[in-house]
């Protein structure tokens, strides 16, 4: 073995060269650092650029969209007050079916992408979930007679709540048209809701297509079209695979949580919800805090 050397036997030559290696290194390792660290922030400019650039391509896609959308919406509610032949009536009817069902997917589309750009901040107001739940029993008319479904509402919340209306639409929307598409005809499609220990909850339960346990994991991902142990349920393979993951993207911006219980009795989706302070609320409305949609009732000409 080499016997250990002392620092006495080491010349100041051999040591001044240690430390100049040394002081080089360091140097080139400050170097390298300054060099990524000016990289990764040239990247996060460019990584800002084009989420403002996807926020403002969105925003616009959505008023390319949702404008004439929401007229066509209105004139054919409009249309189908008007009596007319079985045949002309029957045409209108699939009109604003078929209006209503790409409204609903094109919703969903924005919403995920909103959700995907973290462009998902609350608009408070005072909320009538009553009036909410009507909206979208609405919207999904065509489905509920379709099947001949009964329609049940137990909301024993005696009060506006604090909330985003939109979002809550949103959620019920998808919700209900899951527990509409997969429940057994005839049966019925139960909304409860009510207020315990300062949470919101409310369910959505149906009596149909069982979840298969084992998509537990799966049933909130996107694109995921989770199994079932039956198959007669279902009338139509529409969808796409977004509406649970908005369901939970949703429902955890407003400070709640979503879960669900599947067997041959029902299939229950729960949602538990923080009650948000009264001061929250940007602006109170008269008469409904969720009136974002048209309102059918002006004034237009006969058809």
């Amino acid at each position: 073995m080499n016997p250990i050397r002392n620092f006495d036997d080491v010349s100041d030559a051999v040591l001044l060269e240690e430390v100049k290696r040394r002081f080089d290194q360091k140097n080139s390792t400050l170097e390298e650092m300054a060099f990524l660290t000016k990289k990764l922030y040239v990247l996060n400019e460019k990584l800002k650029e084009h989420d403002s650039i996807k926020g403002e391509f969105l925003s616009l896609i959505k008023n390319v969209f949702n404008n004439p959308l929401s007229s066509l919406l209105n004139l054919s509610s409009m249309m189908r007050k008007n009596e007319d032949s079985p045949k002309t009536q029957k045409m209108k009817l699939l009109l604003d079916m078929e209006l209503r069902k790409l409204d609903f997917q094109l919703n969903n589309i924005f919403t995920a992408a909103e959700i995907e750009a973290g462009e998902i901040a609350n608009y408070w107001s005072e909320v009538d979930l009553r009036l909410i739940i009507e909206e979208v029993k609405e919207a999904f008319s065509y489905l509920i007679e379709e099947k001949e479904l009964v329609f049940v509402s137990d909301i024993n919340v005696d009060r506006l709540i604090v909330s985003d209306a939109k979002k809550l639409h949103t959620i019920f929307a998808n919700l209900i048209s899951n527990a509409c598409e997969y429940s057994f005809p005839t049966n019925k499609v139960i909304i409860s809701a009510n207020v315990e220990d300062e949470m919101l909850c409310m369910s959505v339960s149906n009596v149909g297509d069982v979840i298969a346990k084992e998509f537990k994991k799966e049933i909130f991902s996107r694109f995921k079209k989770v199994g079932v142990h039956e198959s007669k349920a279902r009338t139509s393979v529409d969808g796409l695979g977004l509406g649970l993951s908005i369901v939970s993207g949703l429902v955890e911006s407003l400070d709640g949580e979503v879960e669900y219980s599947s067997n041959e009795q029902a299939t229950v989706f729960t949602i538990k919800m923080k009650l948000q302070d009264q001061e929250k609320a940007e602006a109170l409305m008269s008469e409904s805090a969720n009136e974002f949609m048209f309102d059918d009732t002006q004034e237009m000409k006969e058809f």
